[in-house]
């Protein structure tokens, strides 16, 4: 057989995209009823574009290593992910890790409640060991021996291996994420474990090592987290819970939550007593809003803040990132939960449809409609071009799709044109300030520019019907890097000047103006939405609600995972994991240990 290694690997490629194949339409078969709404098309869509996730994983598995030797593995591992999804509606993520430590545990599966599965995969293996050696003793021929042949092939395979092994000649690395582009349920089908658990593995970091028992830790968090007119849902879930009162009565108003890029509080005049005079738009709509004076992202990073704000979930060492596996671990999804209670909805960000992989994030949990800056059309001529997105074409972009939907509704902007780098003044009939090249200059301009692009959305706003009977709930993402943060001149505190945002709600109808000095955090967004909203379905959530009446409030933030805080009125204590600190903490102070517990049962 001429060229025998070349197609003895096409061979075993295509076996393994057989076995992919086949074990896809038996986890489809195994879980009918969770797939049972996918219509025909989703179906033969999800098997098509499923391909690109099995070729990633095969080649990924198998690059280093001979096909034939990682047969028994691929096999398994598929097989086993089928089962795992029956029980848990997931696949594979980071769990593969823990597999070492119940390896007892497995093996009186594998060989008692699914036997025959193993005698079959053990079966099959041989019976294509025996095949492969069949080829082997028939077709093997000496390899040949020409050097630019050789060259060229090498070239082709190293190339062909590398596209496959970052699915595609995408700008970015294929993602778990990806397969969420046309929805939820027709993305687990396009997955596979194996790729799952790839991606997972890649991004998890190292966890931090907390002397606390993990029941220990689940009930002090939850005995500071679960209010009077809260209850707990299910003892197996045990931060699940579902509301016996409610604080606000705002059912089946409509909700418009604007995710402000780097909107930092230094510069907003009606927030910090300054006088920059670049936000008056923002500034108007204070003055009727209940503004929280003492609010902090999550998070350093965007996607962090979509976190925080649409899981309730913070960031801590130890897990993978979010579309890396993240996403894949069952949290509560607010767009689900509105959706599932009659509430239409739209997802719109002004950044391009790729980044964070945020449409595909915005499928994954529940959003009908998403669309990024590709979908967005530009009716102004802009002085320079950015990367990122336009606000003004932005918000108008979003009015109209709000107007599309029925009430009550749920939608969600994320705006992008404050976004670093921001030396450069993008319109210059709304420059504020006379562009002198740096930082901070241009990132007055920008935010002055932003704030007429909402200024612009609200006066169109306010002349719909919808309006009176909409909330909307406006943070940042997190606060502005270079010129806000920690050079920030209005914050004090190091904690202060590294997380604290702007966050109002405005509905005139339901809230008079008030400056609230409790602490709060994105991660109470989930939790103030289903209060406002009277909702009864259970969540889970790491906040609680903005209304609720309790003096025991506290946010826990995260530094990529290095650093922790714990914000509880006006004390803080921290963690720094890098360099050990943690060892020269006051476990029996109650804040200290709070702070680690919550750690602890986030991971």
């Amino acid at each position: 057989m001429k060229n025998f290694r070349l197609k003895l690997s096409l061979i075993y490629l295509l076996i393994f995209i057989v076995i992919f194949f086949i074990c896809r339409i038996a986890l489809y078969i195994v879980c009918q009823n969770y797939f049972s709404k996918l219509s025909l098309t989703d179906f033969l869509s999800s098997l098509i574009i499923g391909l690109r996730f099995d070729i990633f994983a095969i080649c990924t598995f198998c690059g280093g290593f001979l096909f034939l030797i990682n047969l028994f593995d691929l096999s398994l591992l598929l097989v086993s992910d089928i089962i795992y999804f029956k029980l848990f509606l997931k696949h594979f993520t980071t769990e593969l890790l823990l597999a070492k430590n119940h390896i007892s545990y497995f093996c009186s599966l594998a060989f008692g409640e699914y036997l025959f599965v193993t005698l079959s995969i053990i079966l099959i293996t041989i019976l294509l060991f025996y095949f492969s050696l069949k080829i082997i003793n028939k077709y093997y021929t000496k390899p040949n021996t020409n050097i630019i042949y050789n060259s060229i092939s090498i070239l082709i395979i190293t190339f062909l291996i590398v596209v496959a092994c970052r699915g595609g000649l995408q700008t970015r690395i294929l993602s778990i994420s990806d397969a969420y582009k046309t929805g939820r349920i027709s993305g687990e089908l396009k997955l596979n474990g194996i790729f799952t658990s790839l991606i997972s593995i890649r991004s998890k970091t190292s966890s931090n090592e907390i002397n606390i028992n993990l029941q220990k830790a689940i009930s002090i968090v939850q005995q500071n987290l679960v209010e009077n007119d809260e209850e707990i849902f299910n003892k197996d879930y045990p931060l699940m819970r579902s509301r016996k009162m409610f604080n606000v009565d705002g059912k089946n108003y409509n909700v418009v939550v604007i995710l402000l890029e780097s909107w930092q509080k230094d510069y907003i005049d009606s927030l910090s007593g300054s006088n920059y005079g670049i936000t008056p738009n923002f500034d108007n709509l204070v003055k009727n809003s209940l503004v929280f004076d003492k609010f902090y992202a999550n998070g350093q990073r965007s996607i962090m803040g979509l976190m925080s704000v649409f899981l309730s979930f913070p960031y801590v060492a130890g897990l993978p990132y979010l579309g890396n596996g993240l996403e894949n671990s069952g949290q509560t999804k607010l767009p689900l939960i509105l959706k599932e209670n009659g509430y239409d909805n739209v997802f719109v960000q002004g950044d391009k449809r790729e980044s964070d992989n945020a449409i595909a994030f915005a499928n994954y949990l529940g959003f009908k409609n998403a669309y990024g800056k590709e979908d967005i059309p530009l009716f102004n001529k802009y002085d320079i071009e950015i990367s990122k997105g336009y606000d003004i074409e932005g918000f108008e972009f979003f009015f109209n799709k709000i107007n599309l939907l029925k009430k009550p509704f749920f939608a969600f902007y994320f705006t992008t044109t404050t976004h670093i780098p921001y030396s450069k003044t993008i319109l210059k009939q709304l420059e504020k300030y006379l562009e002198d090249g740096t930082e901070k200059t241009g990132y007055l301009n920008r935010l002055y520019y932003a704030d007429y692009a909402l200024g612009l959305f609200f006066k169109k706003a306010q002349q719909q019907l919808w309006f009176e009977d909409t909330i909307f709930i406006m943070c940042a993402d997190h606060q502005a890097y270079g010129v806000g943060g920690q050079n920030g001149t209005f914050e004090k505190t190091k904690v202060d000047k590294t997380f604290k945002i702007p966050m109002i709600i405005y509905c005139p109808k339901l809230f008079k103006h008030k400056i609230v000095k409790d602490v709060g955090s994105q991660l109470d967004i989930i939790p103030t939405i289903i209060d406002i909203l009277n909702i009864k379905t259970p969540y889970s959530s790491l906040g609680k609600s903005l209304f609720s009446k309790t003096n025991n409030r506290f946010v826990f933030l995260s530094y990529e995972g290095e650093q922790v805080y714990l914000v509880k009125n006006n004390n803080v204590v921290e963690c720094d994991w890098k360099t050990k600190d943690s060892s020269k903490l006051n476990i029996k102070d109650k804040s200290i240990e709070l702070m680690l517990s919550i750690e602890k049962t986030v991971y």
